[in-house]
Order: structure tokens, then C-alpha cells, then sequence
């Protein structure tokens, strides 16, 4: 009994950089966004059906972003830097992409959830503007993904975009 329930507490608790979210998200000089794909509708979901990529948009519980603008008044950014990178140093993070190109720095984890799924993908990102930190959490299968026939949802979605060049393609939230 014991045994099954690990994936479910795993899964309900919040990860290393989710609770720096947490903790920075009423702070002064941050600016934060959370999204909830499942609430969400969209208006080419009335014109192209798509119900694969809906079904994996409802696998993504939320979408979160934490800025950080570099400003004289804003002496911090060294040390908010090091806690995201210290958060992301645990062990449930698998680092996958580093990047440290001039005055850029950008880094990308995953969490795989104990199913073999993704728990969460979080980016990193530093440059002379500021510091930027973009967290997706849900239960994520990339494998059904990048499958041949969600590659064709997703050139018919970007077809119906390019037919209506941003007219009626604005978002709707319910």
C-alpha cells in the first residue's frame, strides 16, 4: 500500500525551483505569470480538430514564469542566479541542454516522474536584462508528443495560423 502511494505524494509535492516560484512570487522587482493550459481554449479548437494536441495540452498542469529585471536598484541578481541554480543542482533534476554563449546563459532540466513520464521541464536563462525562469509541470508523456500523427496536428495547426495571419487566433481563457 505503501509502495503505491510514493508516485501519488511524489507527484503532489512541489519541486526545488516551483517553490523558488513560490517564494518570489510577491516580491519586489519580480514579475510573475502562472498558466493553466487545461482551462484555456483557443480559437482554432472551433476550426481544426486537434484532440491529440488538446489531450497533451491537458497533460500540462501549469506553466509558470518568474522575471527578474537586471535594474541599478536591483543588486540581487548574482545571488537569485545562484538559488535557481543551487535549486536546480538537486538530485531530481536531470540537467539536458547548457548554454553559455556571451552575456547569455541558459539551462534546461527535466524531472522524470516515476511512470516514465515528465514531472516537470524548467529553463534557466540569464543575460545582461535579467534573469528568467519558465517552469512546466504536469505529467508529460514526449514520446506520444513527437508521435507522426501529433506532427500532423501540429502542421495543420500551424496552417490554420498561417490562413489567418493572427485574425481570430488570439487566446480565450474560460
Amino acid at each position: 500500500m505503501i509502495t503505491a502511494m510514493i508516485p501519488v505524494f511524489l507527484a503532489a509535492q512541489g519541486t526545488p525551483l516551483s517553490s523558488l516560484y513560490d517564494k518570489y512570487v510577491s516580491e519586489p522587482g519580480f514579475e510573475t505569470t502562472e498558466i493553466m493550459p487545461g482551462s484555456m481554449s483557443f480559437d482554432w479548437e472551433n476550426e481544426v480538430d486537434l484532440g491529440q494536441v488538446k489531450d497533451m495540452m491537458k497533460s500540462i498542469d501549469k506553466v509558470r514564469i518568474l522575471k527578474y529585471k537586471s535594474e541599478p536598484e536591483n543588486s540581487g541578481q548574482e545571488k537569485i542566479w545562484k538559488k535557481m541554480q543551487k535549486a536546480a543542482a538537486d538530485d531530481l533534476y536531470t540537467e539536458i541542454v547548457s548554454v553559455n554563449a556571451e552575456n547569455t546563459r541558459v539551462n534546461m532540466y527535466i524531472i522524470k516522474g516515476t511512470d516514465g513520464t515528465t514531472r516537470e521541464v524548467a529553463m534557466l536563462e540569464k543575460d545582461e536584462n535579467g534573469i528568467m525562469m519558465v517552469t512546466v509541470t504536469g505529467n508529460m508523456d514526449f514520446s506520444a508528443m513527437f508521435s507522426p500523427e501529433n506532427m500532423k496536428n501540429f502542421r495543420e495547426m500551424g496552417e490554420y495560423f498561417m490562413q489567418h495571419k493572427g485574425n481570430n487566433c488570439s487566446q480565450e481563457v474560460h
